[in-house]
């Protein structure tokens, strides 16, 4: 790989280092600019974490670079060149700052307006590039806005469809342990209501409590075409409790369940005489 090139470049009294690349890309240390640009360490901090964390500078946009420092070649936290305007555009200037520093607010404008292409320039002394006119500047700014923000769309896209595909996994599997303690909660539920309750004849009655509780179980196998309940997918766990909720029992084991009761009732107006 060919090393890098570097320079400490003019830029309207401040020198500010740069490199380019093996393919031609020009890389330029936040640092500098921040210090150029008069900010303390703080800011400068906070520029570089805008930087990182914002999408449209995410691919390609900046990169750790070796370059000379007083310690030493070490790796600075750089940005391409191109994105320098639209780095600097965001920096947001308030009414109190423009009152207090209106200086830094004339330098910020230069550097938005000028900084990319002098150190573009630097680095093609050969070639006589004619400076970009305001109107130019700013077609070519909205040009760059344009592509980082459809690459933005296609990252979105790209995570939307991953989503999907979580979702349709999550949809396929089988009953969560939670869910298959909600089916059988209902269920017994349900049964418990369909017998009479809990002190009820037939729900006392070993042989009757176990026919409603299977019709209920059965009842559910069959809607899901499963032969376990707890086969069921996921996603079909509110079909399932609200097909529990609306079972009703056959007419043969309802009149087994009322016999039940029914027994009761007759066998204490029968002790009563």
């Amino acid at each position: 790989m060919q090393e890098m090139i570097v320079k400490n470049v003019d830029v309207m009294g401040d020198f500010i280092t740069a490199a380019k690349d093996h393919d031609g890309n020009v890389w330029v240390g936040v640092r500098w600019v921040c210090d150029a640009l008069d900010m303390t360490e703080g800011q400068m901090k906070r520029q570089i974490k805008n930087i990182k964390k914002d999408m449209l500078f995410g691919e390609g946009g900046s990169n750790q670079i070796p370059l000379p420092t007083a310690q030493g070649t070490q790796d600075v936290f750089c940005i391409r060149n191109d994105f320098i305007p639209l780095w600097l555009a965001k920096i947001n200037i308030t009414e109190k700052t423009r009152e207090e520093r209106p200086e830094f607010s004339k330098k910020l404008l230069k550097y938005q307006l000028k900084a990319k292409d002098i150190l573009a320039a630097a680095f093609l002394p050969k070639q006589d590039v004619p400076p970009l006119t305001l109107q130019q500047q700013i077609q070519t700014i909205a040009k760059g806005t344009d592509e980082l923000y459809q690459r933005v769309n296609a990252v979105t896209a790209d995570v939307t469809a991953v989503k999907g595909e979580i979702q349709a996994l999550k949809d396929d599997m089988p009953v969560f342990q939670a869910d298959a303690k909600d089916i059988q909660s209902d269920l017994r539920k349900k049964a418990v209501e369909a017998l009479g309750g809990y002190k009820s004849p037939a729900y006392n009655d070993k042989s009757t409590r176990s026919y409603v509780f299977s019709d209920i179980q059965r009842e559910l196998r069959r809607q899901f075409a499963v032969k376990r309940y707890d086969q069921i997918k996921h996603k079909d766990v509110p079909t399932a409790l609200e097909i529990i909720a609306q079972y009703t029992l056959p007419l043969a084991l309802k009149n087994r369940v009322d016999m039940a009761n029914a027994q009761q009732t007759l066998n204490l107006e029968g002790g009563a005489c």
